[in-house]
């Protein structure tokens, strides 16, 4: 996988979790409560709501559940280095939603990107099965 490939999965997998929600107030979310059609409404729903289960399948399937607790603990392990060498201050409240955002997309990325690293260092490759 290139470079650009990689970028190209995190921008996605950050612009789906923060289009979703975040404490900017532009988000989905907020535009429920806002004056904005129905259908918008509606139309920008069923979109979130395919992007997470493309891509929560794709990281599910790719991870597994060890997979997943090993790189959530690690991307909590790292969020803890931060704060210990105080490059991260965990006390400011208006931080802790985007650590959390953050956290969750980087573990869609890995999720993402995890199939094709694994096939390209061991040659094996997942086979997608439908449910």
């Amino acid at each position: 996988m290139s470079s650009l490939g990689l970028l190209a999965r995190a921008l996605a997998c950050f612009a789906l979790v923060f289009a979703t929600w975040n404490p900017t107030g532009y988000s989905y979310l907020a535009a429920l409560d806002g004056t904005a059609p129905m259908a918008a409404k509606v139309v920008g729903g069923a979109i979130l709501i395919v992007g997470y289960t493309l891509f929560l399948r794709i990281a599910w399937l790719s991870l597994g559940l060890a997979g997943s607790a090993l790189a959530l603990s690690l991307l909590s392990c790292g969020v803890l280095t931060l704060w210990e060498f105080d490059l991260l201050d965990l006390s400011n409240a208006a931080i802790r939603p985007y650590i959390i955002l953050t956290i969750y997309s980087l573990y869609l990325t890995i999720g993402l990107v995890w199939s094709v690293f694994k096939r390209r260092v061991t040659g094996q490759s997942n086979s997608f099965t439908p449910p």
